[in-house]
């Protein structure tokens, strides 16, 4: 086979292979993990100003079973009040898996608790892990509910679940 013959096969095979549609996890995670990575930098370095182009206007954080954050200025006063609690918080992704539109990612939280919002500074660290759902509307991240054993947190900051009295 001629030298110029063999080339042209060679960039026809590579533009055809080339064109193939990713599948759908590919795709997905294409488009979804840099907003996912946006979100969890913004978590890590309290720079709180690129979730204004990642996030949904209507966002919503479910955070553990009971507690509901609706709308972009209540996550960022969120971020903000656990960095200021945990000035060394640290998000680290372990796992993750993008389908459709919708992100699931495995995480350990780790910070110190130094400082003093929602509870009394006690100087220890914690480590725990834990889940998020994040669904995206768009491209852009509207839902986060994430699950984490809360108890478990706090009694590596040496706080104590007391039992009720009768």
């Amino acid at each position: 086979m001629k030298p110029i013959v063999f080339l042209v096969l060679l960039v026809s095979v590579g533009l055809l292979i080339g064109c193939q549609p990713l599948d759908p996890v590919q795709e997905a995670t294409a488009k979804l993990k840099p907003v996912m990575d946006t979100y969890i930098q913004a978590w890590n370095t309290g720079n709180l100003e690129p979730l204004n182009a990642i996030c949904d206007p209507q966002f919503v954080r479910y955070d553990r079973t009971s507690d509901v954050y609706r709308g972009l200025d209540s996550l960022k006063r969120y971020i903000a009040d656990t960095r200021t609690t945990y000035p060394d918080f640290k998000v680290t992704v372990e796992e993750e898996l993008y389908v459709g539109d919708h992100a699931m990612v495995r995480w350990t939280i780790a910070g110190t608790n130094t400082g003093s919002v929602n509870l009394p500074a006690t100087g220890k660290s914690f480590k725990v892990s834990g889940l998020s759902l994040g669904r995206f509307v768009n491209g852009k991240l509207a839902e986060d509910r994430s699950e984490y054993d809360r108890l478990y947190l706090l009694q590596q900051l040496g706080f104590k679940l007391t039992p009720p009295t009768k």
